[in-house]
């Protein structure tokens, strides 16, 4: 076996949100299967209107199904159940989705010399932070500042910055550098097809790249990767069986 998924995501996007989930609760059994995961920020709103997709809560009657039905149900699914877009209303993520110094703060710290740990819990926190009420506005410079001086450390009573080193990320997130790269990846992501997040590149053991998106496509990914896994299955009722009258 063996293979890598390419992982091009945006804090903004819930189904993003799902898929990083769900792949970060599996490093550890996928590595065992000799293949690793990479994420890549990108800008979604550029990769949307560059691809030519429309938001899909832009459509009314689709608007309505998302917050009464599909979205509570892929929260309790991938265990996110508190995640609400901001003041409970998608439509807020026009104002709030402009996502692209939390990005490069993430490849900040990517591209430093932190653990790939600290580089997936940052990810973790700050989509924590951008869809937990009460939501923070982390698309501004002091929200971002607060959620990465308040980000936990190893154990609940550390913190995983200091001061000194969230200046330096801030810094290093607002410098030409992280800029170009955010926009490569995102150029990267439409090169490949891609129209939305989360949007993965995956190659399996004999070389051969697929792309695959969405949060509900990875039996798709695990077969095209050829792992082991449980398919969906739907089961018979039991029967009763009658004991004859002795």
């Amino acid at each position: 076996m063996g293979g890598h998924i390419d992982c091009y995501t945006d804090l903004n996007s819930i189904y993003g949100y799902f898929g990083f989930t769900h792949l970060l609760a599996h490093l550890e059994t996928l590595g065992s299967h000799g293949v690793t995961v990479d994420f890549h920020p990108v800008y979604l709103p550029d990769l949307q209107h560059r691809s030519g997709n429309r938001v899909i809560w832009t459509v009314k009657a689709r608007q309505a199904w998302l917050e009464k039905y599909e979205l509570p149900r892929s929260k309790r699914d991938f265990g996110v159940s508190e995640a609400e877009p901001p003041d409970g209303d998608l439509n807020n993520l026009f104002r709030t989705g402009q996502t692209q110094l939390p990005l490069r703060a993430l490849l900040a710290i990517k591209n430093t010399s932190y653990p790939v740990e600290v580089y997936h819990a940052a990810w973790r926190w700050l989509y924590r932070c951008f869809w937990t009420p009460p939501q923070q506005n982390i698309k501004e410079e002091t929200s971002l500042r607060e959620a990465l001086l308040a980000m936990p450390g190893d154990n609940d009573e550390s913190r995983q910055f200091s001061a000194a080193e969230v200046d330096k990320i801030i810094a290093l997130a607002k410098e030409r550098e992280s800029k170009d790269e955010l926009r490569r990846n995102t150029d990267e992501a439409l090169r490949q097809g891609g129209f939305g997040a989360p949007w993965m590149m995956v190659r399996n053991s004999a070389g051969v790249v697929e792309p695959f998106f969405g949060s509900d496509r990875f039996a798709q990914v695990y077969e095209f990767l050829g792992l082991p896994y449980s398919p969906l299955k739907l089961f018979p009722a039991s029967k009763t069986v009658n004991k004859p009258n002795l």
